[in-house]
């Protein structure tokens, strides 16, 4: 059989010119930001975007709820939940470096010790600090944050793009 070398595919080079074309135009987009500044930023945490209904942010442990049934810890996609046992009891731990917030476990627990919360906005110092063991994981996160918050939802403007309006 003869075998048929295929060349290796080169580089298209693009038109020189209409490469030109598009470095001026972003040069053009930059200088009119510069001169015209128009802030697509929200100044966090006195303005924050209203979450929408259903929204998936960290999970809330009710320790005193759950039946140990491991069915949280089985369906995790992401195998971020795990079990221990604390106390003769099998409770979840789960590891936010990994979860990827379907929010199956919640969905699968059969006595709703699961719940998603609002909160979105944790930073962490290190990754040890991802990993939430039942107490740390059976906190309440929803502490408002105690200065004035300025609700504000997106809106998209055709000339201006994403604006940030409030929210009432």
């Amino acid at each position: 059989m003869d075998s048929v070398k295929k060349e290796p595919k080169e580089y298209k080079k693009e038109n020189p010119i209409g490469l030109f074309g598009d470095h001026l135009n972003a040069i053009a987009t930059g200088l009119k930001y510069f001169a015209k500044p128009q802030r697509i930023t929200l100044k966090y945490p006195e303005e924050s975007i209203r979450l929408p209904t259903g929204y998936r942010g960290l999970i809330r442990l009710y320790k005193d709820v759950c039946i140990g049934c491991t069915l949280c810890a089985m369906i995790c996609p992401a195998d971020a939940m795990k079990m221990m046992t604390q106390e003769g009891k099998k409770l979840p731990i789960i590891n936010y470096g990994r979860c990827v917030f379907c929010g199956f476990c919640v969905d699968i627990c059969p006595v709703d010790a699961l719940k998603e919360t609002g909160v979105h906005d944790v930073a962490f110092s290190n990754r040890r600090d991802l990993i939430f063991d039942p107490d740390k994981f059976n906190k309440n996160y929803d502490v408002p944050f105690t200065g004035v918050v300025r609700k504000v939802r997106a809106e998209v403007d055709e000339k201006k793009g994403i604006r940030y309006v409030p929210d009432s």
